[in-house]
């Protein structure tokens, strides 16, 4: 009986061993090797970057519609064009910039005597800007030029449309004397008599007045 109670007790203990071997190889299989917990690790870090990519990608999207939008809006919109805001007036401003130039050229000539020159460069700035505010001024300089090359229609027919164009210039005396000089330089006596008593009439107070009384007393 003892031999049989070793016996039965021995095979307990083989099966308490195997089965504590069993359970360790199963506790040892649920276990993630080393290797596989770096290949989770790689797999987590890719996911999390592809879903950063997403974002971004869906954020330049954003961005890029928010520019269209700001594109289609400034191109529609006059006040916001550049081409028709800031380019015009960059280009007006140049425009203004060589108008001016052009007149002051004409009249440094003028001052000059350079009468021929001055005479050229009026006639292309009345022709180039025929909107501009210096016009009646330039025909005015364009007259004393052709008086003081002795082309006395020519002057007496730029001084009169000066005098219509710029009624109120300071200048209208001085060009009603012009014309009564180109007058008589053409012999036209009667007409420069005509054009002098418009002076005496109407710009007593002028500076030339006094010129235009001893003028007219001479040729009455």
């Amino acid at each position: 009986m003892t031999l049989h109670y070793l016996s039965y007790t021995r095979t307990l203990i083989i099966a308490f061993v195997i089965y504590g071997c069993m359970i360790s190889t199963t506790s040892a299989k649920n276990e993630p090797s080393p290797y596989e917990i770096d290949l989770q690790k790689q797999i987590d870090n890719i996911k999390k970057s592809e879903l950063q990519l997403h974002n971004y990608i869906v954020s330049l999207q954003n961005e890029i519609y928010i520019i269209r939008d700001q594109i289609e809006l400034i191109a529609n919109n006059p006040l916001l064009n550049k081409q028709s805001f800031h380019t015009k007036k960059l280009q007006k401003d140049e425009s203004n910039l060589k108008e001016k130039e052009l007149y002051d050229l004409s009249i440094k000539m003028f001052n000059d005597h350079k009468y021929t020159e001055a005479k050229n460069h009026l006639s292309s700035f009345i022709d180039l800007y025929t909107n501009s505010s210096l016009i009646p001024c330039a025909r005015f300089y364009y007259g004393k030029c052709n008086y003081k090359l002795s082309k006395f229609k020519e002057s007496i027919d730029q001084l009169i449309i000066f005098i219509k164009e710029k009624p109120d210039s300071e200048h209208i005396p001085e060009a009603l004397l012009l014309i009564s000089e180109n007058q008589i330089a053409l012999n036209n006596i009667s007409e420069a008599i005509k054009t002098l008593k418009i002076i005496l009439k109407n710009h007593k107070n002028s500076d030339i007045y006094g010129t235009a009384q001893k003028l007219f007393n001479m040729i009455k």
